[in-house]
């Protein structure tokens, strides 16, 4: 989600602006001479990025560095830079009450008839909500064990709506397009977000500073460890409402 989002590597607060057709819209109509013409528009707005500070330190212990015949300390850099990763996922994809935003700003959405299992009905419904010009781009995202119900849905001709295709970035296609998952994304559960859809590039990321990890040798001295620190400021929110949608499960 990170790499199809569209980021902004500035310091400070950023406010984007965008327009939105959604409500009203530039509209042609038939005209009389002499009679001045209604202004009709679109909605021009703005979102505002800002950047949110977090940070991970892990300590490691000298004793296990110099009896060890591994190189303990870039095997917790490593670590830690992939823990830092799912944590980027995990904020674009959920967000956090009055931090990064990410897509739990989508508007467009369609809402389950169950809590616990999605249609083929609905799976189109989503699909539709995109407009034309934005599905050049789109993907799914979900979960696995969501796209694990979405392959023992079949049409009415008994075909399954998900394909296995090699030529697919993950190796299946849904409606026509590729499927991703993540262990970040909500299973079928009541209430929850299950699947998001449309062209990710939608989604805003603002780094004010990108992902820096240092080792600390000196600071942990006294205690006979070595530190590990990773930063990031980051912040994001849905640039483009027309370009993604999703699909709620119905609340109990």
């Amino acid at each position: 989600i990170y790499q199809l989002a569209t980021r902004y590597n500035v310091g400070g607060t950023l406010n984007i602006p965008y327009y939105d057709e959604t409500t009203q819209s530039i509209t042609m109509a038939y005209a009389t001479e002499f009679t001045e013409l209604e202004s009709t528009s679109g909605k021009l707005a703005s979102i505002e990025l800002k950047g949110f500070l977090a940070g991970v330190l892990s300590k490691v212990s000298k004793s296990l560095i110099n009896n060890s015949q591994f190189d303990i300390v870039n095997f917790v850099i490593g670590a830690m830079a992939d823990s830092i990763s799912r944590w980027i996922e995990k904020e674009l994809l959920n967000g956090t009450a009055d931090k990064v935003a990410g897509l739990s700003t989508v508007t467009q959405k369609v809402d389950a008839a169950s809590s616990t299992a999605v249609t083929a009905d609905e799976l189109i419904d989503v699909q539709e909500t995109v407009s034309d010009l934005y599905q050049a781009g789109a993907i799914w995202i979900m979960n696995k064990a969501t796209r694990k119900a979405i392959r023992k849905l079949k049409d009415g001709d008994g075909t399954y709506l998900l394909q296995k295709d090699f030529n697919a970035k993950w190796g299946y296609t849904l409606l026509g397009k590729d499927v991703y998952t993540s262990d970040n994304m909500p299973g079928m559960e009541a209430g929850k977000t299950a699947i998001y859809y449309g062209d990710m590039s939608g989604l805003a990321v603002k780094l004010s500073e990108e992902v820096s990890i240092e080792v600390l040798r000196e600071k942990f001295a006294t205690q006979h460890a070595v530190g590990v620190v990773g930063w990031i400021e980051i912040d994001s929110k849905v640039e483009n409402a027309q370009k993604i949608a999703k699909l709620v499960m119905k609340a109990i």
